[in-house]
């Protein structure tokens, strides 16, 4: 009896189903060529997003990927009721999903997309880090504690991936600092090391064994160093120094972490007094810049001279004084290296120019081109030109100034002002006063003065300067108008031409008589005489208007009559011809008419 029931529990355990899967987009269309896992047993879908499984476990650890969509993962209990059918929507990645994975447990991983500044830092733990990523490229640093970071760049597209970040930490990490002393020596600390003075940018060479470990820079900071615990020796390798050893040295990661090599300083002195012209200058900063970038700096006495002990190198000399610099022929590279040397050095310093500027106007406050401006500095004299916009400036030594501007047809003006040592003088404005004249004449027509017309004054450029209207006399005048411009006068007047006078240019003094004749506007008629024979009628005389004309030899006259005339009588004596012409029926000017005289 216990057999059977044990039979029928195996057989029961492995019962078999069939369970169809369905996958589609968020589109709801089916995808194809998915890749479905169910218990490490892998099949792709077909065309219609289907795949079919044989299964017998009750647990189902069902993953679904597809390149370009989000990994779907999850977890089934089985009823074992037949077959099962489901439907899985994947959704298309926008973005990256990237899982890291990391040989320690816990760490930092800060990284940032390239083209920006900005790092984003989070923790991972358990060896693992999802994250989800815009498609980019990104820089990373990956970090765990006394571990050396690992900086990459890496590219990701709309899929998922796996990185595998290795993180190196060092065994025995030792820490070496570098110090000018006296004397040569080493030093092991485990807590405050002191006062030290760091070397700038010289070399240690370690060895084990003659062989050559590490070399290394000594900066003004503690340098992080990986060396198995064992016996080593250091060489200071640098120009100044030869055969600087320290043989022997016992090196224990869980004793002597933090190291000091104390190295004999090798320096030169520099001696000098800076100048400008024969005025000393005190309170200067002065600047060594050797050839490593590395500086060193000292300031001048108030009698101008200053001292410093540096090492030998090749040096550029900077100095830091408001409103003075170097003079252009001493900024050279120096050469100290020769060690243990004093050396003598005068340094003439410039005196920095100040700066002015301002803008030149009329009384309206209308910028002013083209005015010449004086800026006299003592025996220094600037001649400037003020721009489109009236706009001037300059550098010039600080002191009392006298700046004078002049326009052509303007009053010069000047003023004194006083430009302090290393500022600025700025919004200066200066205003000039136009010179003015009046125009004035008499306007009419051939016979009489014309009252109440409109006179229009112009520039040459064709922009209305001034108006005015004649008085009962004819009598005109413009006022205050600016000198040494050119104008012209225009008249529109319905019954008269449009008049305009010549280009004229205005003086300080005034222009007067400037008289203005008006024309009246004419029609023009052109009158043909012919005979019954269509002959032409030569010589003949013709009264128009009471008027005697006389024909030319082709038998033509022509009038020029007042514009406001409607009608004209025509008479010819000697054939007792007479006819009125209606004027305004004839629509060309001028007007070309035959006349048949019977």
């Amino acid at each position: 009896m216990k057999k059977l029931i044990l039979l029928f529990i195996v057989l029961f355990n492995i019962s078999s189903y069939s369970l169809t899967i369905r996958v589609i987009g968020e589109d709801t269309n089916p995808l194809k060529e998915v890749i479905a896992n169910i218990n490490n047993q892998v099949k792709i879908s077909d065309s219609k997003g289907q795949v079919n499984f044989d299964l017998s476990e009750e647990i189902l650890n069902i993953s679904i990927s597809k390149e370009g969509y989000k990994e779907e993962v999850l977890t089934l209990k089985n009823s074992m009721d037949g077959v099962q059918n489901f439907t899985i929507v994947m959704k298309q990645l926008n973005m990256s999903y990237v899982i890291f994975e990391f040989p320690v447990n816990n760490g930092i991983i800060e990284y940032r997309e390239i083209g920006t500044s900005r790092y984003t830092k989070v923790p991972f733990l358990g060896g693992f880090k999802s994250i989800e990523f815009l498609s980019g490229t990104y820089e990373f640093i990956f970090s765990a504690k006394n571990s050396i970071k690992n900086k990459q760049i890496l590219n990701f597209k709309d899929r998922s991936e796996y990185v595998f970040v290795d993180i190196k930490i060092p065994v025995n990490k030792f820490f070496i600092l570098g110090n000018i002393s006296k004397n040569k020596g080493i030093k092991f600390y485990k807590e405050n090391i002191g006062k030290v003075i760091p070397p700038k940018n010289i070399t240690l060479v370690i060895f084990q064994n003659g062989e050559i470990k590490k070399k290394i820079k000594l900066k003004d900071a503690f340098v992080p160093i990986e060396l198995e615990d064992g016996v080593y020796d250091f060489m200071v390798e640098d120009q100044f120094y030869s055969d600087l050893y320290f043989r022997g040295l016992k090196l224990n990661s869980t004793v002597n972490k933090t190291i000091v090599i104390s190295i004999p300083s090798v320096q030169t002195t520099v001696r000098g007094v800076i100048k400008n012209k024969d005025q000393f200058i005190g309170g200067t900063k002065i600047l060594f810049t050797d050839v490593d970038n590395n500086s060193y700096e000292t300031m001048s006495t108030f009698a101008g001279d200053f001292f410093l002990n540096i090492p030998p190198q090749k040096y550029k000399i900077t100095l830091k004084k408001p409103g003075f610099t170097l003079e252009k022929n001493q900024n050279l590279i120096y050469d100290f290296t020769a060690p243990k040397k004093v050396y003598n050095l005068t340094l003439n310093a410039e005196e920095l120019l100040s700066n002015i500027e301002g803008i030149v106007t009329d009384d309206k406050g209308i910028p002013i081109s083209n005015a010449e401006i004086m800026v006299k500095n003592g025996e220094k004299i600037i001649h400037l030109t003020s721009d489109d916009f009236g706009n001037f400036s300059t550098s010039i030594l600080p002191g009392l100034l006298f700046i004078k501007v002049e326009k052509n047809g303007y009053k010069a003006f000047g003023i004194v002002t006083k430009l302090q040592r290393f500022s600025s003088l700025s919004g200066l404005k200066i205003s000039l006063t136009p010179y003015l004249s009046n125009i004035s004449g008499i306007i009419g027509n051939s016979f009489t003065p014309l009252n109440d017309l409109h006179l229009t004054l112009k520039n040459h450029q064709g922009e209305i300067v001034a108006n005015t209207i004649s008085n009962q006399n004819g009598y005109y005048e413009f006022s205050d108008i600016q000198i040494n411009n050119k104008y012209f006068i225009s008249v529109g007047v319905p019954s008269y031409k449009y008049s305009y006078s010549d280009v004229f240019t205005l003086t300080k003094d005034d222009l007067i008589n400037k008289n203005i004749i008006l024309q009246s506007r004419k029609t023009r008629i052109h009158l043909e005489f012919l005979s019954n024979s269509k002959t032409p009628l030569s010589n003949l005389e013709i009264i128009v208007g009471g008027i005697m004309y006389k024909t030319d030899t082709n038998g033509f006259l022509l009038l020029d009559l007042p514009e406001d005339i409607k009608n004209i009588d025509i008479k010819v004596k000697s054939y007792g011809y007479q006819k009125q012409i209606d004027l305004t029926s004839m629509s060309e000017n001028p007007n070309q008419l035959t006349l048949i005289v019977k």
